[in-house]
């Protein structure tokens, strides 16, 4: 995988930081990559956090019915679910 330069703007008080920290023997390169990783980490929480909340509010709003019978398969076991899912299919389109 190939390296890319970036090119950023900084404001005067910026560049005395950058100044600052080169100066204690702190490369802008890592600084740049840590904030990038903790960003992106942080974005990645947001997401799943909101995944989690969109799912709730629908189970919420629509519950499985009282009647409703136990599943016959384990809903963690994907290939168990796999198989479930196929065969329902199956019956709805005949």
């Amino acid at each position: 995988m190939g390296t890319r330069l970036v090119n950023v703007r900084l404001d005067p008080g910026r560049i005395r930081k950058a100044q600052m920290l080169r100066e204690r023997g702190i490369t802008l390169s890592d600084v740049l990559r840590q904030a990038i990783d903790e960003r992106f980490e942080a974005h990645q929480r947001d997401a799943g956090t909101r995944t989690i909340a969109v799912v709730r509010s629908v189970l919420e709003r629509y519950p499985d019915p009282p009647d409703l019978p136990p599943r016959d398969y384990d809903v963690h076991d994907r290939r168990a679910a796999r198989t479930a899912i196929r065969r329902s299919l199956k019956r709805t389109r005949r």
